[in-house]
């Protein structure tokens, strides 16, 4: 147990280790031999001067835990995990648990990476106290602390973020556009190969390409930004609809079933394939917040002219016209 600690806070520690580690973390059983060896390993570091900056392990650990809890079949919730993490993390023994790996790898010191798996969601916090919403297969990039000029972060996929007002102004760079805020809750949608949407609860944002196009939005509004040409079109639109995935909840609002089959294989963890070029612009509207992908599949067979099938074989679904 010792030579495992040791190895894990010289940063030498191998992913087995760090499976033995987070096992520490999720069974309950194993609290008293956790807490005892954060308790010593406190008690020979209680001298040290600085108190790490605890937040890349969290986000860390909680990216292990997404993986795991879509493996395990254990019926409790990431929420309790989660709510686990956090308790011990407070206590002044896990600042001395975490303290080397926090300070020996220089990668963190200058920017940490966030990133959800397929069929899962999360939200923490940023360096300044904004909040973000990070959707399935989305991944986002940002330094352990702001600067005085600028608080920036580079997303790829769909994040929800409810900007802590500053001074400093906050930009969102994704591949092809930045978003430009103080202080708002907004949705920026912004997954390789699909239309760019940036949709607009409050506040005010401006919307600027790569072509040195821009768009100020108010709420209530969302730009959309052409993937095959960049073109940019803004309209009215209801925000809710575009933002309650951050609530467990997708809506979908006159969507082409291309658009929700992309959806769906991200909430999911699936793959679908839609055969006919006609059948890829059927209309879906809908919410979908605890049903299975059976049942959303079974429900667009009731309400659209599609039938679906699934193939063992090749782990796929199917959908054609009927």
């Amino acid at each position: 147990m010792n030579d495992f600690f040791d190895r894990y806070l010289n940063n030498k520690s191998s992913e087995g280790d760090f499976n033995h580690f987070l096992d520490l973390f999720l069974k309950a059983e194993k609290g008293g031999e956790l807490e005892k060896r954060m308790y010593l390993d406190w008690k020979n570091r209680r001298e040290a001067d600085a108190v790490p900056d605890l937040t890349p392990v969290l986000h860390e650990i909680h990216y292990k835990i997404n993986k795991t809890e879509k493996k395990t079949t254990e019926k409790k919730s990431v929420v309790w995990y989660l709510t686990r993490i956090a308790a011990i993390l407070v206590l002044p023994v896990a600042l001395a648990l975490f303290y080397q790996w926090g300070s020996s790898s220089s990668e963190l010191k200058f920017a940490q990476t966030v990133t959800t798996p397929l069929a899962s969601r999360t939200s923490f916090d940023l360096p300044d106290g904004s909040k973000v919403w990070l959707n399935a297969g989305s991944t986002i990039s940002f330094p352990n602390r702001f600067g005085k000029n600028a608080r920036a972060v580079r997303l790829v996929g769909q994040a929800y973020f409810d900007v802590k007002k500053d001074k400093t102004p906050f930009r969102v760079e994704t591949k092809d556009f930045s978003v430009k805020v103080q202080g708002t809750a907004f949705d920026v949608f912004a997954y390789p190969g699909e239309n760019a949407e940036v949709t607009l609860e409050h506040g005010k944002v401006q919307v600027e390409t790569n072509a040195k196009a821009m768009v100020d939005l108010t709420p209530g509004q969302q730009v959309v930004i052409d993937k095959s040409d960049g073109r940019i079109e803004k309209r009215d639109i209801d925000s809710k609809a575009f933002v309650s995935w951050k609530d467990n909840r997708l809506t979908f609002v006159e969507e082409p079933l291309e658009k929700v089959v992309l959806c769906l294989e991200r909430w999911f963890n699936v793959a679908i394939d839609i055969e006919g070029a006609a059948v890829k612009d059927i209309k879906v509207n809908g919410t979908i917040e605890y049903e299975t992908i059976t049942d959303v599949l079974n429900l667009l067979q009731i309400t659209a002219p599609i039938n679906y099938t699934y193939d063992k074989d090749k782990q796929i679904f199917k959908i054609r016209s009927k």
